[in-house]
């Protein structure tokens, strides 16, 4: 029960400065992950599962009114569930995604219900009252914590047993399906990520790391390693290119001028 409510808080506290200390990103799965792992005594499987998940939501950002998979609470209760079950990482990345997605189903609500608080936030402010305009913010982020706080610990105590008993009831088949596409899941979300940042001038890198990945038996270490080297010598190569052109500029307008 204690160490429930110990993840519970974690992963709330951590969404929590996100709604209201700012976007520092924070709230993803690389840090709470490892966390949790942290608190359950196994720093090591939640610092692998955090990364992970992170290659899976890496591109994954809510823009407007749309309402992204609760990546907290499927971090936190994944990386729970793993250490605690004993299961795969991989089959752990499976079951990752439909609770992040149940938990969204949940987000959607709460958002539903905060528009309370904005109304009630207008007609504070068309009377000048300012202080109930500050009270009505707080509300709104006091009812993310309640249910961020109350979905983790809700699920990690029901979930856990759950979970053990699925596992065990589970075929060796569909266990070994699960792993496979575990395994897929990642390079899925560097996928997504790819088609919206993929750019031809600096395509042929991505081919570089792949050659020496596949063919060169380079782990991702050294593949990140050679990323670092071909960026230093990109900026240098190109930064001189761009000075030289901008003098060359400059000499055409003096000579305009004389």
């Amino acid at each position: 029960m204690f160490q429930g409510i110990l993840v519970a808080l974690i992963a709330t506290c951590i969404y929590m400065e996100s709604r209201i200390g700012g976007q520092h990103m924070l709230d993803r799965p690389i840090i709470i992950a490892p966390l949790v792992g942290l608190v359950m005594g196994d720093f090591k499987t939640g610092l692998i599962i955090g990364g992970q998940l992170e290659l899976v939501w890496m591109g994954l950002v809510g823009i407007g009114t749309s309402t992204p998979p609760d990546v907290v609470v499927g971090s936190a209760l994944a990386t729970a569930f793993a250490i605690k079950t004993g299961a795969s990482y991989e089959t752990t990345l499976a079951l990752a995604i439909p609770i992040s997605l149940l938990a969204q189903l949940g987000s959607i609500g709460v958002c539903i219900l905060n528009t309370a608080f904005a109304h009630r936030a207008d007609r504070c402010a068309e009377n000048e009252d300012y202080r109930g305009v500050e009270i009505s913010n707080w509300m709104g982020s006091a009812l993310y914590f309640v249910f961020k706080f109350s979905m983790i610990l809700i699920g990690y105590l029901v979930g856990t047993e759950a979970i053990t008993a699925l596992m065990n009831n589970i075929p060796a088949s569909i266990q070994a399906g699960l792993g496979q596409s575990g395994n897929l899941l990642p390079a899925l979300g560097v996928a997504m990520l790819m088609q919206l940042t993929f750019d031809r001038k600096f395509g042929v890198f991505f081919f570089i790391g792949f050659a020496l990945a596949a063919f060169l038996n380079i782990s991702t270490i050294g593949a990140a390693f050679f990323g670092v080297c071909f960026a230093v010598i990109y900026y240098f190569f190109g930064g001189q290119k761009a000075q030289l052109q901008t003098i060359a500029v400059s000499d055409d307008e003096e000579s305009e001028e004389l």
